[in-house]
């Protein structure tokens, strides 16, 4: 990913990097050192940053020119690796280079002069500006805004919220396996790893629960209770177009967006013919063939793609692979850790110039994923998207777009412990299954009135898992018994200027919501065993909303600040689930209350010559945090023989937190750039639910970037470092435990000639064997387990364009 750091002198390798067999300090040592590196590596940092941002070049000293800018879309966000050309009669040649991180770029020793400039970028429209007059010795800064190349494209699914956008060619430079990992270099999102790949993403300390992870606006839920399978592992990188990332509490667009929103944009087919391959391979058997063909006519369109991923159990910093740390079978510890089979294609239909029809389908068929954080495995997952969506930008008139979109996505997802120890001599092959269902069905209708945007969603997800374990003789138990959760909700969005340098964007939505188990299915005995009730419904209506000022005296200055409170319904499961076992029984909660988020946040940005940097801050007020617990019984019930379970209980909660990033172009080809995350998550205690700690539980430490990147536009290289802070804010009521600091390096490099790109790198150049703080404390079939992150890898990937 794009997202870049750099080694910082006068600090020992060892105590940033470690070594390869190096004793693990103790905690103590760990998180100092952690603590101390992680101040310098920022302190240093801005330091270097700032100094380079106040550098210009003296009038009249010297007689070149240089030209610098962005590439944005045009909401804003930069599009890095977008080309830009600077043409004219002051120079003999064209000069071309590359914009980098933030859509950065600078053209640098130039004759003074008059000069025409035009950017590309993949999936946007190419755009050259009208010719200006460059004098010598003066630095002259520009802005590209690029619109998308399709109507398809420019729907904005989640609204208006402060967001980032990650562009494919980022993730295609990344180790990653999966979108959540890829993400997970964006500032202000982390990944839970549970596996070698279904990372689960975790947006300024929110998971995916308290999230909405979407893919083209559709919504796709992961059947598995302890998330396995979270929804961004539905999708494939070779599909994918960008994503974007909405932080806060403001997105009226799509109902349960709590803590931000994350929209996977897949891929559109172009104009003419075009046909893509790419073959990706890496340590651990890694292998990632996958290929695309599209066609555009005047009224037609269509895309279709196949990729396929696969590897073994990876090796972490000590040499051991992951499937050692757990109960795996001695046949099985160097088996595949996934195999994953997609599929997709794109029909598009334009019976007018102003309109567009869409239908799209995806399948994706997994086999034997690992997850050594959980008790059991998926043996297999099969999912399904379906969406049809239909645009119109009329000529003329009051309304100016009219959308609509209506989609099916379902997964099917068989988990047991046939690969593990604990499986015995049973002659089922296994001493625990669940066989898990979702289906989610819903549309959207919006249209544009000038100003105003309104719309009407509604949706219905289903969720039904029936576990079989040896100890009760593998009688089956609807551990979720079939519960839908039904909404319907209005919004409205208002972007509006209040003068030349300030608007106001504002938006409202309102919600009706009904949740309710199966009757045939649901057993209300643990229920009433532990939270004294056999409720198996519930009825919820509320208001959101947000308004949000933005300030911009300049095009190089914008500064904003806004207020929101949005709320979610409580998962199915953590209403309706329901487990007895030996030991300790795992139950919902049906009074569970909805969590209601009111956050502020303030932004402030600032480019200029061949720089940009943006500071974010945030605080947000959880009402009926949806926390897990220890629940103690509290009736007798036959049957129930446990005196506790886990539990869900409504408590208030406050995350606090920030993010910070910086680009400078120290040259027209050298690129200097990083960020800071941090999140601080708070809980108030409960005694009468067993709730003592004042800390939530997994929430990520702070992490700092750094990266320095060379681009000519043909070659380039990157070197990277990531640190970590030690996490000692733990929830000692879940037995969570500290994490040590760390920090890591990685290389990449990469070249385009024709029609190939390749692209190459080793991430955790030294070996290190470290964990990042996640711990995986909230799914019912845990293990405790932290699973360690990959040791040093390799990876390739070479790509072939028509």
């Amino acid at each position: 990913m794009n997202t870049r750091s750099q080694h910082v002198k006068g600090i020992s390798s060892a105590t940033w990097w470690g070594a390869p067999g190096l004793r693990p300090r103790p905690l103590s040592a760990c998180r100092r050192a952690a603590r101390e590196n992680t101040a310098a590596a920022v302190a240093i940092f801005s330091v270097l940053i700032l100094s380079l941002a106040g550098v210009s070049p003296a009038s009249g000293q010297d007689p070149t020119v240089t030209i610098t800018g962005s590439v944005l879309a045009q909401d804003g966000s930069g599009l890095p690796g977008s080309l830009v050309t600077v043409s004219g009669p002051a120079t003999s040649r064209q000069v071309r280079v590359v914009a980098g991180e933030r859509g950065i770029f600078r053209a640098a020793g130039l004759t003074a002069g008059t000069y025409t400039l035009s950017a590309e970028s993949a999936g946007f429209v190419a755009k050259t500006l009208p010719s200006i007059d460059v004098a010598p010795g003066e630095v002259r800064d520009v802005i590209f805004k690029l619109a998308v190349t399709t109507i398809k494209d420019a729907v904005t699914v989640i609204g208006r919220a402060p967001r980032d956008s990650v562009e494919a060619s980022e993730i295609r430079e990344s180790p990653a396996r999966d979108v959540g990992e890829a993400l997970a270099s964006t500032a202000g999102v982390w990944k839970l790893r549970k596996g070698g790949i279904a990372n689960e993403i975790v947006l300024r300390g929110y998971q995916s629960k308290d999230l909405n992870v979407l893919v083209d606006g559709q919504r796709i839920y992961g059947a598995c209770p302890s998330h396995m399978d979270p929804p961004a592992f539905h999708t494939d990188f070779a599909e994918v177009d960008r994503v974007e990332v909405g932080k806060g509490p403001f997105d009226v667009k799509n109902q349960g967006s709590l803590g931000g929103v994350v929209n996977i944009v897949t891929k559109s087919p172009a104009a003419g013919w075009h046909a893509t391959a790419n073959a990706g391979s890496g340590s651990d058997g890694y292998l990632n063939p996958s290929a695309t063909v599209s066609f555009g006519e005047a009224n037609v369109s269509g895309l279709a793609g196949f990729s396929y991923r696969s590897a073994d159990a990876y090796t972490d910093g000590s040499g051991k692979r992951i499937t050692e740390l757990a109960n795996y079978r001695a046949d099985e510890k160097g088996s595949a850790a996934f195999r994953v089979g997609t599929a997709w294609g794109k029909l598009a239909f334009t019976p007018g110039a102003s309109s567009t029809i869409e239908v799209a389908y995806t399948h994706q068929e997994a086999d034997h994923v690992l997850y050594p954080a959980l008790m059991m495995d998926g043996a297999w997952d099969r999912s399904d998207r379906i969406n049809l969506a239909y645009d119109l930008t009329p000529a003329g008139g009051g309304l100016t777009a009219l959308k609509a979109q209506v989609y099916y996505t379902q997964v099917n997802h068989w988990m047991t412990d046939q690969y593990r120890t604990s499986a015995g001599m049973s002659t089922s092959g296994y001493s625990m299954g669940t066989m898990a269902h979702t289906r989610a069905a819903g549309g959207k209708l919006e249209a544009s009135f000038g100003e105003v945007t309104a719309g009407v969603e509604a949706f219905q997800r289903y969720w039904e898992t029936v576990g079989q374990m040896a100890m009760s003789g593998f009688k089956p138990q609807y551990s979720l018994p079939g519960p839908t959760t039904s909404v319907a909700g209005v919004y409205a969005e208002l972007r509006h200027p209040l003068g030349d340098t300030l608007s106001l964007d504002a938006g409202a939505r309102f919600d009706r919501a009904h949740s309710e188990a199966d009757p045939n299915k649901v057993n209300t005995a643990l229920y009433y065993a532990y939270n004294n009730t056999r409720s198996t419904s519930r009825d919820d209506a509320f208001p959101s909303g947000y308004a949000r000022l933005v300030y911009r005296p300049s095009e190089s200055v914008e500064i904003s600040g806004g207020v929101g409170t949005t709320v979610r319904v409580p998962e199915p499961s953590e209403r309706y689930y329901s487990v007895a076992r030996m030991g300790s029984d795992w139950v919902g909660n049906p009074e569970l209350a909805p969590s209601r988020n009111t956050g502020l946040d303030l932004a402030f940005s600032y480019r200029r010559a061949g720089f940009y940097a943006s500071v974010s801050a945030f605080a947000d007020r959880v009402a009926d945090y949806v926390s897990v617990h220890e629940q103690a019984r509290v009736n007798m019930v036959p049957g129930v023989m446990n005196g506790s379970a886990r539990s869900y209980a409504n408590v208030d909660a406050t995350l606090v937190g920030g993010e910070a990033n910086a680009v400078v172009t120290l040259t027209g080809r050298l690129f200097l750039s990083g960020d800071v995350s941090y999140v601080r998550g708070t809980q108030e205690a409960s005694p009468a639910n067993q709730i003592f700690s004042t800390n939530l539980a997994e929430m990520p430490a702070t992490r700092a970037r750094a990266a320095l990147r060379y681009d000519t536009g043909r070659y380039w290289g990157e070197v990277e470092g990531v640190f970590s802070a030690a996490q000692t804010r733990v929830d000692a009521d879940l037995n969570e435990q500290p994490t040590p600091g760390w920090g890591i390096a990685n290389l990449k490099v990469g070249t385009t000639f024709a029609r190939f790109t390749v692209t190459a790198g080793i991430g955790n150049v030294f070996d290190r064997l470290y964990y990042e703080t996640l711990s995986y404390q909230r799914d019912p079939y845990r293990t405790g387990l932290k699973v360690p992150e990959p040791g040093r890898n390799l990876f390739v990937d070479l790509g072939w364009q028509l």
